[in-house]
């Protein structure tokens, strides 16, 4: 009885490596998917007097982020070509954007009051 719960002991110590080994194969096919996210980065101002606008509010693809003090924003999307940026701050209307990711640089959105 000894004999044999050594050898499966041993058996068992002996199988543990082999597992550890396999794992990163499988993990090594996963890393062949390639996600390439595009910058989108811009300010957010006022259409008359081009102030900017503070925490104006920024959607991609259902993606928030809200302009910083100076209205600059920068998020980072997967989106691949056009995509729509939808602006929104208070008191302003909503403004969709249709923008290519290839070619956007520094977009400039000028949102008009409401009144």
């Amino acid at each position: 009885m000894k004999k044999f719960f050594y050898s499966m002991l041993l058996a068992f110590a002996i199988s543990i490596p082999v597992l550890v080994a396999a794992t990163p194969a499988e993990t090594d096919a996963k890393a062949d998917v390639v996600t390439t996210s595009k910058l989108l980065k811009g300010f957010v101002c006022d259409k008359l007097t081009q102030e900017t606008l503070a925490g104006a509010i920024i959607t991609v693809n259902g993606q928030k982020v809200y302009s910083d003090l100076d209205g600059n924003f920068a998020l980072s999307t997967d989106a691949d070509g056009k995509c729509k940026i939808e602006v929104s701050f208070i008191s302003y209307k909503t403004q969709s954007v249709e923008v290519d990711t290839n070619t956007a640089s520094n977009l400039q959105i000028n949102l008009q009051q409401q009144y």
